[in-house]
């Protein structure tokens, strides 16, 4: 639409110009070498101006961005009723961290993975996780996009954490929270480029580049690729003799655990015009490989050839635009996810990678030789709205869509016919929220309610008489949720904040249809639904050379027909309904800075996730009742200290990381003899950051430790993680 606008020759030169001028900058000599690390920010209201006056930045320019961030656009969405923390992720951006890593710096969340990179993840917010927390990039789901999408922190300007109630901008059926990836204002011009080289044979290379073509139009191009050997030590994996029997445990390497990705993200659209504050249209491609050293739940048994392969292509368009009395933003995207598992080698190997051919040349390394491909369709449209009843009170609309339709075709096993038929899901939430200020804007209130439609399709086969038959299974469930949030500034150093709602979040499609690989489908799944409070403080206190600020909340989330993965079949396994879990908890944080060169933050959680069904889903007593949920860390800490120096104009920080996760059960604690009982055992890791920031801050070069005392530490299913690891990283900035 808008590109008939554009002259190509013209958009070109200018463009072409800006990236040689700025390419002429970046091989201007190196001088120095080294490390940097600045204190972790978790930005309140009230904190962000005095944080930001700590920053080291010399830039003029620079500083007026970052107070203007500080001060104006996020104090409306800090001092709201909403549990919110936002993540700036501008001091994580030198060294070697991904989202995900920086998200585990934030209290009350856990961030678990089966392995090194490009493993599987699951996040805890408060004691929810998994799909029961909802990711969203600039405002838009990223609800089953595939494995290949990944943002590095270089990407990303910030993050924004809403715990338990989330607002209905974000058009989200999350029972346990939402997290927000945001990119860069698009009126910035920006060079972000980055290399990073460590153990495991590990690469990471990231492009940023935006710019203004003639006045309001504008290019941003992103990219990263990514790949590591992943060939980490493994201390305890069990040694089997030919007749399969257990001799102990031995000392291995894992070979086929290689990773490989990429990703590359155009937009280009126009801003800050009469029609739209952002017209927009983006394109995104991403791939990855991903060799599997073994099933997500177990490493007893071991592949040497199997891998998956990600295809993902989307397309969507963003609309935006603010009027003196309301303002209105809608976004289209479409797009499909191929994603194939190919298993077509009929080996059995061992974990010192030999292997024999197996006499049952139809067999696989998991089951029968299978080239599976899953391709799925999405489409995802929102249209939201906001009306200035007053300066203190407006009313909100949303609406947003979500549509997925998913088929699957085996080109080497003709009796797979997983996915022959069409299986489809649409779900739909619509919002309806008032705002308001009072007592002098020192009280915000936030009401509002959220309906869900949620209507598909299922063809799965099913156990009828001791016979698979594929039973069509039709889906329609309506229902209402509601809540508020409320916030009191009670002085400018006292904040209290309450949120409440009843929520329910729907099944996503792996969940309900299966993935094909190890979930089966279960289309007699029910939507989750919660009752989610917060109840929570937050004081500052400042003096001429030191800043401080505590932080607590209370939280508590009744949970009814609870979605949890149950490994019922060795490797395999299905996701099930659980009537009702229970999860209570507390998370603290405090942050100290003095003399504007060094700080300390704690952040600490304790929550009880218990199982209070008396009946299993048989109708059986449950012999689990009260008891925690199973392989659920319930009580983790993390400690950050960080110490910069001037060095002439350029600038040295250190930064020390320390988390420790408590032990808790692999399986059910009621269960079984105590003494034999599994458990993922106490983890206590060290993390060091070196960075050198010089000629203005342009160039950064950063050396990273991480687990520098090489503690055995595990996760998901007692699986075990990297050890002692190095990463060296250069950035550069314009």
């Amino acid at each position: 639409m808008f590109f008939v606008q554009f002259s190509p020759s013209s958009l070109l030169s200018t463009f072409v110009t800006k990236i040689r001028f700025r390419y002429l900058k970046i091989v201007k000599p190196m001088l120095l070498v080294g490390l940097i690390l600045n204190p972790y920010l978790v930005v309140s209201a009230s904190e962000s101006a005095a944080m930001f006056k700590d920053t080291k930045i010399t830039d003029t320019e620079s500083i007026e961005k970052i107070a203007v961030l500080g001060r104006d656009s996020t104090k409306k969405l800090l001092s709201s009723g909403f549990k919110v923390d936002l993540l700036l992720t501008e001091e994580f951006k030198n060294s070697n961290y991904n989202l995900t890593q920086i998200l585990q710096r934030s209290p009350g969340i856990t961030v678990r993975q089966n392995g090194g990179l490009g493993s599987e993840f699951n996040l805890a917010l408060n004691g929810l996780s998994g799909n029961q927390i909802r990711y969203f990039f600039d405002g838009i789901p990223m609800e089953d996009f595939g494995s290949a999408l990944n943002f590095p922190a270089n990407l990303v300007e910030k993050i924004e954490i809403y715990k338990g109630v989330v607002p209905i901008t974000l058009g989200a059926d999350a029972l346990g929270g939402a997290i927000n990836i945001i990119t860069p204002e698009l009126n910035q011009e920006l060079v972000d480029l980055s290399y990073t080289y460590g153990s495991f044979n590990t690469h990471k290379a990231t492009a940023f580049v935006q710019t203004d073509l003639n006045n309001d139009y504008f290019l941003r191009v992103s990219a990263n690729a990514e790949h590591s050997d992943n060939n980490y030590w493994m201390n305890n994996v069990s040694e089997i003799d030919k007749f399969g029997n257990v001799l102990g445990t031995m000392r291995v390497k894992r070979f086929n655990d290689q990773y490989s990705a990429a990703m590359v993200n155009i937009k280009s659209g126009v801003t800050n015009t009469w029609y739209a504050d952002e017209l927009s249209l983006s394109v995104t491609h991403a791939a990855n490989r991903n060799n599997e050293q073994h099933p997500t739940t177990s490493i007893n048994e071991v592949f040497g050839k199997y891998h998956t392969d990600n295809q993902t292509t989307l397309l969507s368009t963003l609309y935006k635009k603010s009027f003196s009395d309301f303002s209105v933003n809608a976004y289209l995207l479409s797009g499909s996810v191929n994603e194939t598992t190919n298993d077509s080698y009929s080996r059995d190997y061992d974990w010192h990678g030999q292997f024999k051919e197996k006499q049952d040349k139809a067999q696989g390394e998991l089951a029968s030789r299978s080239k599976f491909t899953l391709k799925d369709n999405v489409f995802r449209a929102s249209l939201s709205g906001q009306y200035y009843l007053s300066d203190n009170s407006n009313i909100s609309l949303n609406y947003s869509a979500n549509y997925l339709k998913r088929k699957g075709k085996d080109n080497l096993n003709a009796n797979n016919v997983a996915f022959s038929l069409p299986n489809w899901i649409r779900k739909s939430v619509i919002g309806l929220a008032f705002d308001s200020k009072a007592l002098n804007q020192a009280l915000n209130i936030n009401i509002f309610a959220k309906h869900y439609i949620f209507t598909g399709e299922i063809n799965a086969e099913e156990s009828i008489n001791f016979n698979l038959q594929n039973i069509k299974t039709h889906i329609d469930f309506n229902n209402t949720g509601y809540g508020t949030a409320l916030s009191y500034q009670v002085n400018p150093q006292f904040l209290l904040k309450a949120s409440y709602e009843n929520t329910y979040r729907l099944p996503q499609a792996q969940e309900i249809l299966g993935t094909g690989q190890y979930v089966r489908p279960n289309a007699h799944l029910n939507p989750e639904q919660s009752h989610n409070m917060n109840l929570g403080a937050k004081f500052e206190f400042s003096s001429e050379n030191t800043f401080s600020l505590f932080e607590t909340n209370v939280f508590y989330r009744d949970s009814s027909d609870f979605i949890y993965y149950v490994p019922d079949r060795v490797v395999y396994g299905q996701y099930k309904n659980l009537q009702k879990v229970e999860t209570t908890g507390i998370e603290s944080s405090y942050y100290l800075t003095f003399y504007d060169n060094y700080s300390v933050q704690f952040n600490a959680t304790y929550q009880d996730l218990l199982n209070k069904s008396r009946l299993d889903t048989d109708g059986d007593r449950d012999f689990n009742y009260n008891n925690r949920m199973p392989n659920e860390p319930y009580l983790f800490a993390n400690i950050r200290l960080s110490a910069s120096f001037d060095i002439a104009n350029d600038q040295l920080t250190l930064f020390w990381t320390t988390a420790f996760i408590e032990k808790f059960f692999l399986n059910w604690e009621g269960s079984g003899n105590q003494d034999d009982k599994l458990y993922i055992p106490k983890q206590l890791t060290h993390d060091i950051d070196i960075q050198y920031m010089f000629a203005d801050g342009d160039y950064n070069l950063s050396l990273s430790a991480r687990n520098i005392f090489d503690a055995e530490i595990y996760d998901n299913f007692n699986i075990e993680k990297p050890g002692r690891a190095f990463y060296l990283k250069f950035r550069y900035v314009y």
